[in-house]
């Protein structure tokens, strides 16, 4: 995780970064004297510690900025003007901090923002995860090459040496080919519950020790493969509800 500091004293900025090396040495911190730095477009910093008062550009304005460029850095505010803090919210501020400060104070603060900091990367990779453009495979059917969307596949069986697609919202889709090779394109979203059959995990309805129940079939699940079955499923659920 990566910290910025941006204060013209450097006895405030030192003062600072001792108490957050004290909360974790792990953390990356960088010091900036004036707001230039940290409106730069090369500006990544997950928490940022920001005086209002300093010459040029104040920390007001540079959080405006900060916010207008997108960045979703959280903010913390380092003041002697307490009542310059309320305008702190407007700009999207997490919290403040008053000059004098004690070292008590930065570490309960700094703690709250690590883990809004570590909610809102754990929000981010899941709203990536879903605007992603979806996975597909290209298969040869009926003579021609058929692009193929994973996520609308309920699920596949393999019979005489043909793989049945049956697929969510079209017809079905036949191809040659084996079983075991779609089972390693398709992803964690799908689990082989049979030799005969993999299904996405996200078309499942229900399901028990005997049967994965889809919208229109009932898929059998092979004795020793139910205890994988509830860890993958659930695997599933954990990683499409971003917990």
């Amino acid at each position: 995780m990566k910290l910025a500091i941006c204060d013209d004293e450097k006895r405030i900025r030192d003062n600072i970064a001792e108490s957050v090396r004290e909360v974790s040495e792990k953390i990356e911190i960088e010091f900036y004297s004036d707001a230039k730095g940290i409106l730069s477009p090369s500006f990544d910093s997950d928490i940022l510690f920001l005086d209002i008062q300093m010459p040029g550009i104040d920390g007001m304005d540079a959080a405006k900025m900060l916010r207008s460029s997108g960045k979703k850095t959280v903010i913390v505010f380092v003041t002697a003007l307490e009542d310059r803090v309320f305008n702190a919210f407007d700009v999207g501020a997490f919290n403040y901090i008053v000059k004098p400060f004690t070292k008590a104070k930065i570490k309960e603060i700094l703690s709250k923002a690590i883990k809004q900091a570590e909610d809102q990367r754990a929000m981010e990779a899941v709203l990536s995860e879903q605007t992603e453009a979806p996975r597909t495979i290209t298969v040869k059917s009926g003579g021609a090459n058929t692009r193929v969307i994973l996520s609308e596949i309920q699920y596949a069986e393999i019979y005489d040496r043909r793989i049945i697609l049956h697929m969510t919202g079209s017809d079905d889709i036949e191809y040659y080919g084996r079983i075991s090779d779609l089972e390693n394109v398709s992803g964690k979203d799908f689990f082989r519950v049979h030799r005969a059959y993999l299904v996405n995990l996200g078309a499942v309805k229900s399901y028990d020790s005997k049967y994965v129940h889809m919208t229109d079939a009932d898929i059998p699940v092979a004795r020793g493969k139910y205890p994988e079955l509830i860890k993958a499923y659930m695997s599933f659920h954990t990683r499409r509800e971003g917990l």
